[in-house]
């Protein structure tokens, strides 16, 4: 019987950066280009585009398109972290996009106005971390221990694979899907984001945004080591292997595995990765 090692979740993000006319001068551009900061996450992660599109000059389907492409990119991650294999499930793979939308729509942060710090400017971000891989984290350990034991009772033996996946991977979204009613929160953090002027344009960096994204969805795992190492042990005993040899059984493969599910908050493979953001850039005629 299967359950897939988690990955690390990755914090690599597709997002457009928009080159902004640069058209307001002295204190203005104070609270333009905190508006700029403030409309780019808000557009990206809480869906509201609104003064997105009146500061950047961007259409509503540019904005759409950014914030779907932001929650799937989430959705993915968290399909890829947690081991499941769902992008053909006409049910679960809207639905951890569903998901996505949840987490995100509970982002909060706020902006500073921008100041000048030998001739650049910068726009200070306060960020409340999501704790939502860390608050279900126990939660998520239980169920995959107790997954296991149905496995090895041979609750799954007369499975297809598909039905199989669909199973394990239901009970996760659940979970998390029942922790964003309650959602907690980390420590503030604050990013301080560069404004680039280019010629008559402005924008800030990929890399900027980037620690944005890893701020908005906390994956310190730290506190929980220790319980994590001690439920694995109790488990590393458990093989779950179904060797009943029915043909429709699902595939015979290591149980799941506790110690691989903690997030790990910088890692990421090939695997999972993100495209490169830095191919996503638009640019708007001053």
């Amino acid at each position: 019987m299967k359950f897939k090692r988690a990955k690390s979740l990755s914090v690599i993000c597709m997002i457009f950066i928009m080159l902004i006319s640069l058209t307001a001068c002295g204190n203005d551009r104070e609270v333009q280009y905190q508006t700029y900061v403030d409309s780019l996450i808000s557009a990206n992660y809480l869906n509201s585009c609104e003064q997105y599109v009146r500061s950047t000059g961007a259409n509503q389907d540019d904005a759409d398109a950014m914030y779907l492409q932001n929650v799937t990119r989430l959705a993915n991650n968290l399909e890829s972290y947690y081991g499941l294999e769902i992008s053909s499930d006409a049910e679960l793979a809207p639905r951890m996009v569903d998901l996505a939308k949840k987490i995100y729509g509970k982002a909060r942060f706020r902006t500073e106005p921008a100041y000048k710090d030998n001739n650049i400017y910068y726009v200070k971000v306060t960020i409340e971390p999501i704790n939502l891989l860390n608050q279900t984290h126990n939660d998520i350990l239980n169920y995959i221990a107790d997954f296991n034991r149905r496995v090895e009772n041979g609750d799954f033996n007369n499975y297809i694979k598909e039905d199989y996946e669909h199973e394990f991977a239901a009970g996760i979204i659940d979970i998390l899907e029942a922790a964003t009613t309650n959602m907690e929160y980390g420590d503030p953090v604050t990013i301080t984001v560069r404004i680039i002027q280019s010629d008559s344009n402005y924008y800030i960096s990929n890399e900027d945004f980037r620690n944005i994204d890893m701020a908005i969805l906390s994956t310190d795992a730290s506190k929980y080591e220790k319980e994590q190492s001690e439920l694995s042990s109790d488990t590393d005993a458990s093989t779950g292997s179904n060797t009943s040899g029915e043909e429709n059984a699902a595939p015979d493969e290591e149980p799941a595995s506790e110690e691989n599910v903690s997030p790990d908050p910088n890692a990421s493979t090939e695997e999972n990765a993100a495209p490169d953001s830095d191919a996503s850039t638009e640019e708007i005629p001053d």
